[in-house]
């Protein structure tokens, strides 16, 4: 099956060969489930998705996979109804790009399996503009981790609506791309979402980290983002998600030593880490 819509996504979201070979394959077997698929609910699909994985793993991430490149086209149809940019449209549908190379990278198999968050994505609760992405989202900060002191004093009430930010992996944090992106995602909820009136940005992340101060440089591209934000509040005292994400994989603390020194990070990281240092998680806002 060619589907010229499909081809050209693949491309523009430069999606590795083999994922596409075999998606293209469960597409041609499956045309007319992910054709009844379009019509049903997110959560109606989400759960045939995650019964697929449940199923049989590497199946399943191929399922999934299959159902973003055909759901993308009815994502499409959605953004010309608001009038969305396709700029935004190609730029936000990378993110399966992303998590079909964590899929290979991690469990060895062609598709993906974050289906839950490319959901996000395929029904327009998530944009990624330039480097950022941003998401409609309501503050729920005893879940985030912050104590009593911190929630009382954040700068947005708890429960209100906010932009949450994220930062895919797929490229260099430039802050200056991290700042531009912010502005211009100011300005398009503004524009194309005026009925949402939100309070500011958020993001928690690893990457937000005050401790980071401790053993990362004071120019790196890490500790310039995060001086967007103001305050930030420093949550999961003991999340080692920087291992995770500096070195693919999630260690145990008795194989710190062995992990690789290939960069200036994961070098200052290591020794940081090996030297009984703890990592977290950051909490910030942007405010007007």
């Amino acid at each position: 099956m060619r589907n010229e819509f499909i081809v050209a996504l693949a491309e523009k979201i430069e999606l590795p060969k083999d994922a596409l070979t075999v998606a293209q394959a469960v597409l041609e077997c499956e045309e007319a489930t992910f054709q009844r698929m379009k019509g049903e609910s997110e959560a109606e699909n989400l759960k045939t998705c995650l019964m697929e994985i449940k199923r049989n793993e590497a199946k399943g991430a191929a399922f999934c996979l299959a159902f973003c490149l055909s759901f993308a086209e009815e994502s499409y149809r959605r953004y010309k109804e608001k009038q969305l940019p396709d700029t935004v449209f190609w730029a936000s549908m990378r993110d399966i790009t992303v998590w079909v190379k964590t899929a290979k990278r991690d469990h060895g198999i062609d598709g993906l399996l974050e289906i839950g968050w490319l959901m996000q994505t395929l029904y327009l609760h998530l944009f990624r503009i330039e480097r950022l992405q941003f998401q409609f989202f309501s503050v729920q900060y005893a879940l985030a981790g912050l104590s009593f002191w911190q929630r009382r004093r954040a700068p947005i009430k708890n429960h209100s609506a906010v932009i949450n930010i994220h930062i895919p992996e797929d490229g260099k944090l430039d802050f200056p791309l991290c700042e531009s992106s912010v502005q211009k995602a100011r300005a398009f909820f503004k524009t194309y979402y005026p009925e949402y009136s939100f309070q500011g940005f958020i993001c928690d992340s690893w990457l937000l980290d005050p401790k980071n101060a401790a053993f990362m440089a004071e120019n790196s591209n890490i500790r310039k983002f995060s001086t967007l934000f103001s305050p930030v509040f420093a949550t999961r005292n003991y999340n080692r998600e920087i291992v995770k994400r500096l070195w693919g994989k999630s260690v145990p603390k008795r194989e710190y030593k062995q992990l690789p020194e290939n960069t200036s990070l994961q070098r200052r990281t290591k020794a940081y880490l090996l030297s009984g240092g703890k990592t977290g998680n950051g909490y910030g806002f942007i405010v007007p």
